[in-house]
């Protein structure tokens, strides 16, 4: 993987919803071995609880799954979520592939399918797609915590002083760091 890809997948979050635990193995081997943040669903409906809690930067689903098939999560997913959305289904007639990507898929791919292209589609999806905002609270990574709603950041435990100019870009340069 080049260094570009890495940091592509440095803590981006995944959800994978498959019924089938030799797809879901396999999956789940090769997006972590790339870096990828991961969740798994059986259903539709675990996934939808899943989502609730954890913010998946995008999500890879089957269509054919119990309690609630793979075109209801996309519509579902999409009321809530930009994320990119990739079909992974053993069908491939064009009406299928049609309906899918107006249920809010972004991407369809059919089983059985090569891992480099289905890994190749995450990176595509994911270049094409921020993560995911999030709305008020604190975002908190090692020593670094960000409080959106009293707009202050901290390093180590510190408050940062920032410049209204600053804001705008919610950068922190290494040398920031070393002083602190």
């Amino acid at each position: 993987m080049s260094p570009a890809d890495h940091r592509l997948s440095e803590h981006r979050r995944i959800l994978i919803v498959d019924d089938e635990p030799q797809i879901t193995r396999v999956l789940r081997t090769s997006l972590h071995a790339h870096g990828y943040d991961l969740r798994v669903a059986n259903d539709g409906e675990t996934a939808l609880e899943i989502a609730k809690d954890w913010t998946p930067d995008l999500v890879i689903t089957d269509l054919s799954m119990p309690n609630m098939d793979g075109l209801e999560l996309c519509r579902r997913l999409r009321v809530k979520s930009k994320a990119p959305i990739i079909v992974l289904s053993v069908k491939g007639e064009e009406r299928t592939k049609v309906q899918a990507l107006d249920a809010g898929a972004d991407d369809y791919v059919t089983k059985p399918f090569g891992i480099n292209e289905l890994l190749a589609r995450v990176r595509a999806n994911l270049r094409r797609s921020p993560p995911e905002e999030v709305v008020g609270g604190a975002i908190e990574d090692g020593d670094f915590r960000i409080d959106l709603d009293a707009h202050t950041v901290f390093v180590r435990g510190r408050e940062v002083k920032l410049h209204p100019k600053n804001l705008s870009c919610w950068s922190i340069s290494p040398a920031i760091l070393e002083r602190s």
